[in-house]
C-alpha cells in the first residue's frame, strides 16, 4: 500500500513539473533578475538618478503648495508624493485626489499626476490619473519586474496564472519530500565527475533539498501575491463588505483620513520630513501621503525601509503642527500576527529588507528555485531516451528538449539582450518612451531563440545561446562607458557606485559564461571522436 501511494505521489511530482516546468524556470529565473529591479537597475537603465539624490524638503513643500493651488481644493483629499531619494523611479511623482459626485448619485475617485525632475523638480509631464496609470512606460528594470509578476499578460490572467504557478511549486515540494524518503543521505551526494544522468539526478536532489525552505517560502508568497489582488480581496470583499472592494481596503489599509475640519491652515511637510530624517537616520524615506492637505486635521504619513520592521515603517505627523503621532506599519491597524504576516509577503518574496547582502541570497537561491523543474525536466528526457521501452517515441523526448533549450535559454539571452538595448535607446532617443521597442527587443530575442533548435543541431543552439549571453554580458561594460562615460575610473567623481557595480557583476557573469561556452566546446570536440550519446542536452550532437 505505501509503495502504491509513492508511486501515485511520483506521477503526481513528475507530470506537475512536466507540465509547468519551463514557465516555472521562466518566472523564477526572472523573479533572481527582479530581485535588483528596484533600485539598482533603475538606477542602471536611467543616468539621470545615477548619482545620489537629496531630499530637498523645501523645495518638495513648495512644489506641492504651487500645484495644490493649481488643481484646486476639491483634489487635495490625499496628496501622494513618490520621493526620488531612493531612486526607484527616474522622476519624482505626485498624485491630488479627490472624491466627486456622480450624475446617478454614486461617487467618482479622480486625481491628476504630476511628474517631476528628480533634482530640479521641474515639471516633466501631467496626466489624470486614469490615463497616466494605463499609459505606463517600460524600461527593462520595469520590464522585467512586470513580466515576473504577471508574464505581461495583465489582470487578472497573469496574476491568475502566476498565483497558480506558486500553487503548483508548493504541490512539487510536497510530494518531492515524500518520493526521496532518504533524503538526509542525499544532502552531500553530488557526483559531478561520474554520469550526465547521475549529476542531473544528484543536482536535482540537492537544489530541493538545500534551499526547501526558500523554494517553499517563494511559492506560497507567489501564490499569495498572485492571486490577492484578483481573487482574495474580492472574495473578502463579498463576504464581508457586500462586494465594495473599496471598502474593504480602507478598512485595512494603515493610511486612514482624518475628519476634515473645513479650516485652513498650512501643512508643514518641509518640517515633517525634515524631522523624520533627522529622527531616523535608520530609515530610507521613498513615500509621503497627506490625508486632507491644507486642513487644520491634516495627518501626513511618511514611509520608509531599513528597520528592523520587515515591511517597512510608517511615520505619522499631525500636518499642521507636524508633531509625531506614532508610527505604525503598512497594516498596522490589524492587531495580532495577521497585520505582520500581510507586511512580510512582498519582502520575504523580492529578498527586500535587509539590503544588498539578503538581495544577493535571494537572487542565488532563485536560481537554484529556477533550476530544480529544469534539472526534473532533463532528467525526464534523459531517462526516456535511454530507456529500453520509453513511454513515448525517441523524436518526442527530442522535441521536448529542444523546446526546453530555446525557451529557456532564449530568456537569458533575452534579458541580458535588454541591457545593451536599453543603453542604445537611451543613446539614439533620449527623453523618449522606450516600451515598444523593449517589448520588441525581449520577446523577438526569446522567439528567434526558440525556433533556433528546431533550425539547427539543438547542442550548437545551446552553445549559441550560451556564446551569445555571454559575449553581450562581457560588453555591457565598455559599452556603457562608450555612451554615458560612467565606467570604474572615474567612479570616485561620478559616484555611480550602483551602476558601475552592476557592470562588473555582468561582467563577472559574462566570462562565467564564456568558461562554460569553453567546457561545451571542448566536450563536443571528445563527444565528436565517440558514438553519437543519446542524453538530454548532448542528444543531437
Amino acid at each position: 500500500m505505501k509503495s502504491i501511494t509513492i508511486k501515485k505521489l511520483y506521477t503526481l511530482h513528475s507530470w506537475v513539473g512536466l507540465i509547468t516546468g519551463i514557465l516555472l524556470f521562466v518566472i523564477a529565473f526572472t523573479g533572481a533578475v527582479a530581485v535588483f529591479t528596484r533600485p539598482e537597475l533603475k538606477i542602471w537603465a536611467n543616468e539621470e538618478i545615477r548619482a545620489e539624490i537629496p531630499i530637498q524638503s523645501h523645495k518638495i513643500a513648495t512644489t506641492i503648495e504651487q500645484y495644490a493651488e493649481k488643481v484646486g481644493p476639491a483634489y487635495l483629499e490625499e496628496v501622494h508624493i513618490r520621493l526620488p531619494s531612493t531612486r526607484n523611479s527616474e522622476t519624482a511623482r505626485v498624485i491630488y485626489e479627490g472624491h466627486f459626485d456622480t450624475p446617478n448619485g454614486g461617487e467618482e475617485h479622480k486625481g491628476t499626476v504630476y511628474e517631476f525632475h528628480p533634482l530640479n523638480w521641474s515639471l516633466v509631464t501631467e496626466n489624470d490619473m486614469e490615463t497616466f496609470f494605463n499609459l505606463e512606460k517600460y524600461d527593462m528594470s520595469t520590464f522585467l519586474a512586470h513580466f515576473h509578476a504577471d508574464l505581461h499578460l495583465g489582470r487578472p490572467l497573469g496574476f491568475i496564472l502566476t498565483g497558480l504557478l506558486g500553487l503548483t511549486l508548493m504541490v512539487s515540494i510536497v510530494t518531492g519530500l515524500f518520493i526521496h524518503r532518504k533524503i538526509l543521505a542525499q544532502l552531500f551526494t553530488f557526483r559531478i565527475s561520474k554520469t550526465f544522468s547521475l549529476m542531473l539526478n544528484d543536482g536535482h536532489k540537492v537544489m530541493s533539498v538545500w534551499a526547501v525552505l526558500f523554494h517553499s517560502v517563494i511559492a506560497f508568497t507567489g501564490a499569495f501575491l498572485g492571486l490577492a489582488t484578483v481573487i482574495l480581496v474580492p472574495a473578502a470583499a463579498y463576504v464581508g463588505f457586500n462586494g465594495d472592494q473599496e471598502k474593504l481596503l480602507e478598512t485595512f489599509t494603515a493610511i486612514k483620513a482624518p475628519i476634515i475640519a473645513n479650516v485652513a491652515q498650512p501643512t508643514k511637510l518641509a518640517d515633517i520630513i525634515d524631522i523624520s530624517i533627522q529622527q531616523r537616520p535608520d530609515l530610507t524615506f521613498d513615500n509621503v501621503s497627506i490625508m486632507g492637505y491644507g486642513d487644520q486635521n491634516a495627518l501626513v504619513y511618511i514611509s520608509g525601509d531599513g528597520s528592523d520592521q520587515l515591511g517597512g515603517e510608517t511615520l505619522v505627523y499631525h500636518g499642521a503642527t507636524a508633531e509625531y503621532i506614532r508610527t505604525q506599519a503598512k497594516f498596522g491597524r490589524l492587531e495580532g500576527i495577521t497585520g505582520k504576516i500581510l507586511d512580510a509577503m512582498f519582502p520575504l518574496h523580492f529578498g527586500n529588507f535587509g539590503g544588498l547582502l539578503v538581495k544577493s541570497i535571494w537572487a542565488i537561491l532563485g536560481l537554484s528555485t529556477a533550476l530544480v523543474p529544469i534539472t526534473g525536466l532533463m532528467l525526464w528526457i534523459e531517462r526516456g531516451l535511454n530507456a529500453q521501452n520509453p513511454t513515448h517515441s525517441k523524436r518526442t523526448y527530442q522535441n521536448f528538449n529542444k523546446l526546453l533549450i530555446g525557451s529557456c535559454g532564449g530568456v537569458v539571452l533575452a534579458t541580458v539582450a535588454l541591457f545593451i538595448a536599453q543603453l542604445l535607446f537611451n543613446k539614439v532617443m533620449p527623453n523618449q518612451d522606450h516600451t515598444d521597442m523593449i517589448f520588441i527587443t525581449f520577446f523577438g530575442i526569446w522567439l528567434g531563440a526558440l525556433i533556433l533548435p528546431f533550425i539547427i543541431n539543438q547542442a550548437l543552439a545551446l552553445k549559441a545561446i550560451v556564446l551569445g549571453s555571454g559575449l553581450l554580458m562581457v560588453l555591457i561594460m565598455p559599452l556603457d562607458a562608450l555612451l554615458t562615460g560612467s565606467h570604474i575610473f572615474n567612479v570616485f567623481e561620478t559616484q555611480h557606485y550602483v551602476s558601475v557595480s552592476v557592470d562588473l557583476t555582468m561582467l563577472f557573469l559574462g566570462t562565467l559564461l564564456l568558461v562554460v561556452y569553453s567546457k561545451m566546446t571542448q566536450k563536443h570536440r571528445a563527444l565528436n571522436s565517440m558514438p553519437i550519446s543519446t542524453t538530454a542536452i548532448e542528444g543531437g550532437a
